[in-house]
């Protein structure tokens, strides 16, 4: 019960080393080989393109200004990643066995050549401050838990706490189910693991038997039981970000986006106020 393809994405910012952290962490602890695909904006592509768009062409300084520019950012990324590697004496470069840590090299296409990549992948990890750094709008995260459907690790503060204690936010939902699905190697090695259940909404809806049917799924699976525990709030969301806190949870497994994107994004949702939690657990979110 582990992750044996782990991919992580890299902007080429200091956020990266929190990313390339965790996931070389879970490589050591998994055995798993770790890809990680820089997601940086080809600015001379988007330039190239406007120019073409207005008839324009961009000089030979330009273009080999911004050439150099994403080399750096590549560079930047790699030797990230070795740090991250080297500071858990995780095997760097290629090989097909783990554990191990490789940098594909960047692409002039990166959505489609996430789509490929994310194919057979066992776990995407993002780390909190890519989310938050300059000019990310949240689509490649989109892109990654409504298209490839793929489980996201949003990483923060120290992976040690992934061992520690996991929250399940359990309402019986299709994608509450995938997210524990996607989170089951985590939680199986868990020190304790409790099912947060707020008195609102749908999160009710189920009740106790659809606790009994989730212990009793992560018992054949040789793990949990999960213990549920009651929180409240002005809100569901409220309640569940609160609950985890109070309860020193260092991973929040949820479904997310649960009701369509057009409703989170005109009202928010749990998803919204998960993410916006950016000093509370890591996450683990499927869709």
């Amino acid at each position: 019960m582990s992750y044996k393809l782990i991919m992580a994405l890299a902007g080429g910012g200091p956020e990266d080393a929190e990313t390339l952290t965790f996931a070389a962490a879970l490589a050591v602890q998994h055995g798993a080989v770790v890809q990680v695909l820089p997601i940086h904006p080809d600015a001379a592509v988007d330039l190239i393109a406007l120019g073409m768009t207005l008839g324009t062409v961009l000089s030979p300084e330009m273009q080999q200004s911004l050439s150099e520019a994403q080399s750096h950012c590549q560079a930047r990324i790699d030797t990230a990643a070795r740090a991250a590697a080297g500071a858990v004496d995780l095997a760097f470069g290629d090989g097909a066995d783990g554990p191990r840590m490789i940098v594909h090299p960047h692409s002039t296409m990166p959505v489609e050549d996430l789509a490929r990549a994310l194919v057979l992948a066992d776990l995407v990890v993002i780390g909190q401050g890519y989310l938050r750094g300059p000019g990310r709008d949240g689509r490649v995260l989109g892109q990654v838990l409504l298209d490839q459907r793929v489980p996201v690790l949003i990483a923060r503060g120290q992976p040690e706490r992934l061992t520690g204690r996991i929250a399940i936010a359990w309402n019986g939902s299709v994608e509450a189910g995938r997210a524990v699905h996607g989170a089951l190697p985590l939680i199986a090695r868990g020190s304790d693991l409790i099912l947060l259940q707020s008195g609102r909404g749908e999160l009710a809806a189920d009740g106790a038997t659809g606790i009994d049917r989730l212990n009793s799924w992560l018992h054949l699976h040789g793990a949990g039981p999960g213990r549920p525990v009651p929180v409240t709030g002005p809100s569901v969301e409220a309640a569940l970000v609160q609950g985890a806190r109070d309860h020193d949870v260092g991973l929040l497994v949820a479904g997310a986006w649960g009701h369509s994107r057009l409703r989170q994004a005109i009202f928010g949702g749990a998803t919204r106020a998960f993410l916006d939690d950016a000093d509370g657990p890591s996450l683990l979110l499927a869709h």
